[in-house]
């Protein structure tokens, strides 16, 4: 019976690892749309301060092209930064119930760890 019980206890422990090399995963995931929304919002602000008829450039890797149509520029930008927001929301959801789910299977190894210690 303690064989089964430690085997239980190493796959408890293995999931454990895998939750948490996700939420950090989620993690970098998230940071990387807070800075991408950051740049995006002020790009968007900068773009507004720019007066009308000045020439407006898009960058596309090493190029710089110039923007005919900035309506169309702002609402590609703006699509982008929520989209970027959407995602995070849906990121941060999924790092809730991943936070959630470590959290019982830390309940369940300190248990089954008492119970072992005890026997």
């Amino acid at each position: 019976m303690e064989g089964g019980i430690s085997n239980y206890l190493q796959n408890q422990i293995r999931q454990a690892q895998q939750i948490e090399n996700q939420l950090e995963q989620i993690g970098t995931q998230k940071y990387q749309l807070e800075v991408r929304i950051k740049e995006l919002s002020k790009t968007i602000e900068e773009l507004g301060k720019v007066a009308e008829g000045s020439p407006v450039y898009r960058s596309v890797g090493p190029v710089l092209y110039k923007v005919d149509d900035r309506k169309k520029l702002f609402e590609e930008l703006t699509e982008q930064k929520e989209l970027s927001e959407i995602r995070i929301n849906t990121i941060e959801k999924q790092q809730k119930s991943l936070e959630e789910k470590y959290k019982e299977i830390e309940e369940v190894i300190k248990k089954t760890y008492s119970e072992n210690k005890s026997q």
